[in-house]
């Protein structure tokens, strides 16, 4: 008679096994969560030039600023400085950002074409954005590599993605619109994985090189470098000259640009740097762009009189230069113009939904296995439509001055736990409703506020079609509001990204 042999494992209880898969879900859901506010904060910031403007509408329009008027500016600001100075920057105007800006230290001051000061420059929602993006609002080195790390994981989602349907390719145009909400929900996440694709990589790929740049320059200087990072930088970015404290009148910033006009027509200043102006060690950096390359910009660097010694090589140097500047015009869509940073922000929102519909099919996949997860369903959904509209109401708050700029994080990111909270014990369709109802009622407000308050009558046509764009978004988002108001209900399938049928 064959000896009975007892499980090397116990086998583990029904409990024990229900409770891991819930934290594994919830780990899943706070992973999934950071790179849905990734990649919805990251489609604003393509927009970050004229969200920025519209914050601040009162600001004047300029369309090209002299040499003289460039020196008078930084002058101005240089002048009315309070103590010691490390750097003086100018913000030239672009064609798709017409505005002329100065900052210090010490302050930030809108300046019109004739290089005189006409108030603070004020977009703290902006930089608000911009600082989600990059850092999720965490200390710079720690922040950076999460987003870095993020963006690695999302790369590899989206190519695991592609090798675990191998049919994937076969089906890119059937989409079952008229089905369940899984099917629906499955169609419209995979068609877009496939068609956009490019696109994903793209920015996934270029977003973890950003993030991961210091982790991988400290690997790269520890291998090549003797662990110097600051020559590997010199490489990268060219090298400082030696600091000279004592005191010099400023720099001489119209015979630079004068000098990049004559020897470098082909390129297109857009930033000044004066580094630690008024001492004899100051010099400086003019970043211009070069139209027909990808590259951020070219450093041009100028001694204090104005005089050119050399520029970085982002343009014509190492390979590896110029991969390293072009990086962020790739992953923003700052290249091509318009019509590519359009692109960018529709296929953004497509990513955003590709993320969402995700967990929403994980989340219907373990109703169909007999493993709701209710709570954690409405958690997601409280998180996708929490999102934007905690964004909407700081972005209102912030424009009616409402809204400290140092109450805006933590308003951010309080107000998302709460409502996340509030998620945890209210249904989905409600949740999901509630939220795009504040979302949509705080643009729609903002909208007319800013507009009238605000915005000068000559106001140009730019700030104008932001306005439009973001009262049609208003409208889109109070839609379902709308139709559940009247008593209307979705068909099958459209019942929201991560609210499938009650």
């Amino acid at each position: 008679m064959p000896m009975k042999t007892r499980p090397i494992w116990p086998k583990a209880s029904s409990g024990r096994v229900d409770s891991a898969l819930s934290a594994h879900s919830l780990i899943g859901l706070i992973v999934g969560g950071l790179i849905y506010v990734l990649c919805l904060s990251g489609t604003l910031a393509v927009f970050e030039d004229e969200l920025e403007w519209w914050e601040d509408a009162s600001a004047p329009a300029v369309a090209a600023v002299t040499p003289e008027a460039a020196q008078k500016a930084a002058q101005t600001l240089f002048s009315a400085r309070e103590g010691e100075l490390s750097h003086l920057n100018l913000f030239l105007p672009r064609e798709d950002w017409p505005r002329f800006v100065a900052s210090t230290d010490e302050e930030t001051r809108s300046v019109d074409a004739a290089g005189a000061p006409t108030g603070h420059h004020h977009a703290p929602w902006n930089a608000f954005l911009i600082d989600l993006h990059y850092y999720l609002h965490l200390p710079s080195i720690i922040g950076i590599t999460l987003v870095g790390s993020l963006g690695a994981m999302l790369l590899a989602l989206v190519l695991s993605g592609l090798l675990a349907h191998p049919r994937i390719f076969r089906d890119a145009f059937a989409f079952r619109r008229g089905g369940s909400a899984r099917l629906t929900q499955a169609d419209l996440h995979n068609r877009l994985s496939v068609w956009l694709s490019p696109f994903f990589i793209a920015v996934a790929l270029t977003g973890a090189m950003i993030g991961l740049f210091t982790v991988v320059g400290y690997l790269v200087a520890q291998a090549g470098f003797g662990g110097d990072i600051l020559a590997l930088y010199a490489v990268l970015f060219g090298e400082e000259p030696a600091p000279n404290p004592a005191a010099a009148p400023l720099a001489d910033i119209a015979t630079a640009l004068r000098t990049m006009k004559a020897r470098f027509p082909e390129a297109i200043p857009f930033w000044i740097i004066v580094h630690e102006p008024g001492t004899l060690g100051q010099h400086v950096q003019v970043l211009a762009e070069h139209p027909q390359r990808l590259i951020y910009a070219e450093y041009y660097n100028f001694d204090g009189d104005g005089a050119f010694v050399s520029r970085t090589g982002m343009s014509d140097g190492a390979l590896g230069q110029q991969i390293a500047s072009s990086v962020y015009r790739v992953h923003f869509g700052y290249f091509g113009g318009f019509w590519v940073k359009a692109a960018y922000g529709v296929f953004g929102l497509c990513l955003c939904a590709v993320v969402a519909t995700g967990l929403n099919l994980y989340f219907l996949k373990r109703e169909r296995q007999g493993r709701p997860a209710p709570r954690l369903r409405s958690v997601w959904t409280g998180l996708v439509w929490g999102t934007p509209a905690l964004l909407a109401a700081t972005f209102a708050g912030s424009v009616a001055g409402l809204l400290p700029p140092a109450s805006l994080v933590p308003a951010f990111w309080a107000g998302l736990a709460a409502l996340l909270l509030w998620a945890a014990i209210t249904p989905a369709g409600r949740v999901r409703l509630e939220a795009r109802a504040a979302a949509g009622l705080c643009l729609l407000l903002i909208v007319p506020f800013n507009v009238i308050m605000r915005m000068p009558a000559d106001a140009p046509l730019l700030l104008h079609a932001v306005s439009a764009v973001l009262a049609l978004a208003a409208l889109w988002l109070l839609r379902p509001v709308a139709s559940a108001a009247f008593g209307k209900k979705d068909p099958a399938g459209r019942q929201g990204l991560t609210a499938p049928a009650e």
